[in-house]
C-alpha cells in the first residue's frame, strides 16, 4: 500500500476517532446537562406542590386563628348558641370558605359541635367514624394561648388536612376554653386544583394501604427526599410524603410531569451530531488535498526516483525536488548521499583490486570451491602449485586433481564441511614440506553454506605470521570502514534532523502564527524525538571516534559543585517528569578540577540519563564527590530495579543492553555507558559500579584532579 493510501487511511481513521471522540462527549455532556435540568425543573413543579399544600395548611390555620379569637366562639363553647350556628356554620358559609370539617372541642376535651360539608355537592354529610377517640388521643387539643397543630389525618374515605388552634376571647386572654379544628378534604377538587396551578398530573396514595407497585417501590427513599424517575420517554414522575401531625409519612404523592426538556436536549444532540459529521468530512478531505499538494506528491517522486536508482543501478542519477523545506534538503541529503555511494563503490572496487593484489602475492595457496568442489577462484600460489592459470582452473573439480590438491581433498575429507563443520590438519607433500590445510564453510546472510574456502600454507617457514598479518589487514579494514560509515551516516543524518528540531521549535515559539493545542503537541512531540534521535546519532558519533583514536580532549579548570549544580538543572525537567529527586553531596575541599569540561558534563549526563530511566517514580537519586588523594571520585546512586549479575557482563559492550526485556522497555543505543567508560579512561581514570538487583545501582567513576598540559 502506498503512503497516499496510507495517509488517507489514517486521515479518516483519525477524523472518525475525533469525531466519536466529540459526539460521545457531546452526548455525555449534554444529555447530562438537560437530564439536571429536568430534574431541577420537576423539583420546582414539586415545591409548587408542597407549597400549595402549605399554602392550604396557611389558610386553615388563618382562619382557625381568626374564628378561635373570636368572642362569639368563645361563647358558643359554653352556650352552644344556634344564633352561632345558623349565622356562621351554614353549608353556603362552608363552601365559600372551602373547608370540609368544623370541629368545636370545649376545654374537657368533648366535641361539643361538629360538621361536615361535601364541597362538591354543598350537602352536609355525617363524620366518619372514630373521629372522636382520634380528637382525644391526637395532639389537635390546645393546652395553652399559643398551641396550634397542623396536618394529615388519614379518615376511613380519605386524607384531610387539618389545622387547629385555641378557642380565646378576642384579646387574647385566657383561660383557654377549648380548641377549634378545621379540615380540608385532600379530594379530587382539591388535587385539581394544585394541577391547574402546577400543570402536571397528580396521583395520592396511603400509606395505611396496599400501594400499587411504583408507590411501593419508592417509598423507603421517599421518607426524607423527593424521588425522581423516568416513567417512559415523554413523562417523568417525582415521588413525595405529607407527613402526618406526628412527623410520619402518612400520604405519599406522585407527580407526572412531560419530559420536554429531554426531547429537546435529544433535538439538539441529533442536530450536533449531523454538524460534527459534516464538520469531518470537510476537514478530513481538505487535510487529504493539502497533505497531497504538500507532502505526498513530492514523496512519490522521491520513492520513483530511488526505485529507479536502484533498478537501472545508475548512480549517475540525481533527485530535484523545488522547494526550501525539509523534503528538498532530504532529497539534497539523497544526492549527497549517492555521491558518498559513488565514492564507496569506487573505493571498494579499488580495495578489492587491493585484496585480491594481496591474497595474490601470498605464499599461502587459497582456493574457494563451491558445493561441488569446482574450483570458483584460486590465488598465485595455489595455480603456481596447479600448475595452471586461472582460466583454466575455474569449474575443475578438486578431487579429480592430481598432485598435491587431490591428496588435500581426500586428506580432510571435504564432503563433511557441507554440514557446516571447519576441517583443518597438517599435510606432508612427497618432497617433504609440511602444510597446514584447512577447509572452511562459507556462508550467506541466510546461513546457507555457498562454498568452501580452502587454505595451504607451508608452516615450517612463515606461515604463522602471514596469517596473522592477513587477519590483522581485514580487521582493521573493517574496522575503519565501519568507523567511515558511522561517521559519514551520522553527519548525513544530523543535517536534516538540525533542521527538523530548528523549524519544529520555531513552530513551538509560535513566532509565525499562533497554533491549537493538538498542533502544539504534535509539534512539540517531532522536537523532542528529533533531540533525542540527534543525541542517538551523536552518541554514535563519538563511539566512532574514539574507536578511531580521533577523539580529542579539551583542558579547563572549572569547579566540580558549580558544573554539577548546572547538570542538576539541565537534568531537572527529565526528573521531575517522573517525580524524582536529585541530591548532590560534594566535599566542598575539594579544588578546582582539570579536565574537559563538556565531556565531563557528558559523563554525568550519561550516568544521571540511565539513574532516572531506571529508578521509579518519586524515587531519589544521590551524587557524591569526593577527594581521594590525587583523585576525584563522583557516584551516582539510584532506587532502581538493579542489575542482575547475568548482565553484569554486558554493561560495558557497545550496542547491548542488560537483556531482551529491558531492551524492550527502555530507550537507548546500548552505547551510553561505553563511552562513560571511553572518556573516562582517556582523562586516566576508571569506572567502577555497585547494584543488587531490585535494590537500585551506584555507577562512579574517578579522574585526575589534574589532567593534561597546561
Amino acid at each position: 500500500m502506498d503512503i497516499g493510501k496510507k495517509v488517507l487511511f489514517a486521515v479518516i481513521f483519525i477524523f472518525a476517532l475525533l469525531t466519536c471522540t466529540l459526539a460521545f462527549s457531546s452526548q455525555s455532556i449534554l444529555l447530562s446537562s438537560f437530564q439536571d435540568l429536568e430534574k431541577e425543573d420537576t423539583l420546582k413543579n414539586v415545591e409548587w406542590v408542597q407549597n400549595a399544600v402549605e399554602t392550604q395548611y396557611d389558610y386553615l390555620d388563618h382562619i382557625a386563628r381568626d374564628w378561635g379569637y373570636w368572642d362569639d366562639t368563645y361563647e358558643f363553647v359554653q352556650t352552644l348558641d344556634p344564633e352561632y350556628i345558623d349565622s356562621n356554620l351554614g353549608n353556603e358559609s362552608m363552601l365559600d370558605l372551602e373547608v370540609n370539617i368544623f370541629l368545636f372541642v370545649n376545654a374537657s376535651g368533648d366535641i361539643v359541635y361538629s360538621k361536615y360539608v361535601n364541597l362538591n355537592t354543598g350537602e352536609a354529610v355525617p363524620l366518619p367514624g372514630g373521629v372522636e377517640e382520634m380528637i382525644k388521643d391526637g395532639p389537635f387539643l390546645a393546652e395553652s394561648e399559643n398551641d396550634f397543630v397542623r396536618g394529615v389525618v388519614l379518615f376511613d374515605e380519605m386524607p384531610v388536612l387539618l389545622a387547629s388552634r385555641s378557642i380565646l376571647r378576642s384579646d387574647h386572654e385566657g383561660p383557654v376554653e377549648g380548641t377549634l379544628i378545621l379540615g380540608r378534604c385532600l379530594d379530587d377538587e382539591f388535587v385539581g386544583s394544585i394541577e391547574d396551578v402546577t400543570r402536571s398530573s397528580l396521583l395520592v396514595s396511603r400509606v395505611d394501604r396496599e400501594m400499587t407497585s411504583d408507590f411501593h417501590a419508592v417509598f423507603p427513599e421517599t421518607s426524607d427526599k423527593v424521588v425522581i424517575l423516568p416513567s417512559g420517554e415523554d413523562t417523568i414522575s417525582a415521588y413525595f410524603v405529607l407527613d402526618g401531625v406526628d412527623g410520619k409519612p402518612v400520604v405519599m404523592i406522585r407527580q407526572d410531569l412531560s419530559r420536554d426538556l429531554y426531547a429537546h436536549g435529544q433535538k439538539i444532540l441529533y442536530y450536533l451530531y449531523f454538524l460534527l459529521l459534516a464538520t469531518g468530512i470537510v476537514m478530513g478531505m481538505g487535510s487529504k488535498i493539502l497533505l497531497d499538494s504538500l507532502f505526498i506528491s513530492r514523496l512519490g517522486e522521491i520513492d520513483d526516483f530511488v526505485d529507479r536508482v536502484r533498478k537501472e543501478k545508475d548512480l549517475s542519477k540525481r533527485l530535484k525536488i523545488k522547494g526550501e523545506d525539509e523534503l528538498y534538503r532530504l532529497s539534497a541529503g539523497i544526492n549527497g548521499m549517492l555521491d558518498d555511494i559513488s565514492l564507496a563503490g569506487k573505493e571498494i572496487k579499488t580495495r578489492d583490486t587491493e585484496k585480491r593484489t594481496i591474497l595474490d602475492s601470498l605464499n599461502e595457496m587459497l582456493i574457494f570451491l563451491d558445493t561441488d568442489f569446482r574450483v570458483v577462484w584460486a590465488n598465485k600460489a595455489a595455480l603456481r602449485h596447479m600448475g595452471v592459470k586461472l582460466d583454466d582452473a575455474l569449474g575443475f573439480r578438486q578431487q579429480e586433481a592430481t598432485g598435491i590438491s587431490g591428496r588435500v581433498f581426500r586428506a580432510l575429507e571435504l564432503e563433511e564441511t557441507l554440514s557446516g563443520r571447519t576441517k583443518s590438519g597438517e599435510f606432508a607433500s612427497p618432497d617433504g614440506k609440511l602444510w597446514f590445510i584447512q577447509a572452511i564453510p562459507v556462508k550467506d546472510e541466510a546461513g546457507k553454506i555457498i562454498g568452501i574456502l580452502e587454505t595451504c600454507l607451508d608452516i615450517t617457514e612463515r606461515k604463522k605470521a602471514e596469517k596473522f598479518l592477513h587477519e590483522k589487514e581485514l580487521a582493521e579494514t573493517a574496522s575503519r570502514t565501519k568507523s567511515e560509515f558511522l561517521a559519514n551516516m551520522s553527519h548525513e543524518l544530523r543535517t536534516p534532523l538540525n533542521s527538523i528540531i530548528g523549524f519544529s521549535d520555531l513552530l513551538i515559539e509560535q513566532l509565525f502564527g499562533e497554533l491549537n493545542e493538538k498542533q502544539l503537541r504534535y509539534v512539540n512531540n517531532i522536537s523532542k524525538n528529533g533531540k533525542h534521535l540527534l543525541s542517538l546519532i551523536n552518541d554514535l558519533l563519538d563511539f566512532s571516534k574514539i574507536e578511531a583514536g580521533k577523539m580529542e580532549l579539551n583542558y579547563e579548570e572549572f569547579s566540580l559543585q558549580e558544573t554539577l549544580a548546572e547538570i542538576k538543572s539541565l537534568m531537572s525537567p527529565i526528573a521531575s517528569e517522573k517525580e524524582i529527586e536529585i541530591n548532590i553531596d560534594v566535599d566542598p575541599k575539594i579544588p578546582e578540577i582539570r579536565a574537559d569540561r563538556n565531556k565531563f558534563i557528558q559523563v554525568m549526563e550519561n550516568l544521571l540519563s540511565n539513574a532516572i530511566k531506571f529508578s521509579p517514580r518519586k524515587g531519589t537519586i544521590e551524587v557524591n564527590g569526593a577527594l581521594k588523594g590525587n583523585m576525584v571520585w563522583i557516584g551516582v546512586r539510584d532506587e532502581g530495579i538493579g542489575i542482575e549479575k547475568e548482565g553484569r557482563e554486558r554493561l560495558f559492550k557497545p550496542f547491548s543492553q542488560i537483556d531482551s526485556f529491558a531492551a524492550k522497555k527502555y530507550q537507548g543505543t546500548g552505547l551510553g555507558l561505553v563511552l562513560v567508560k571511553k572518556i573516562v579512561q582517556l582523562h586516566g581514570g576508571h569506572v567502577w559500579f555497585e547494584s543488587e538487583a531490585g535494590k537500585g545501582s551506584t555507577f562512579g567513576f574517578s579522574i585526575p584532579l589534574k589532567t593534561g598540559k597546561k
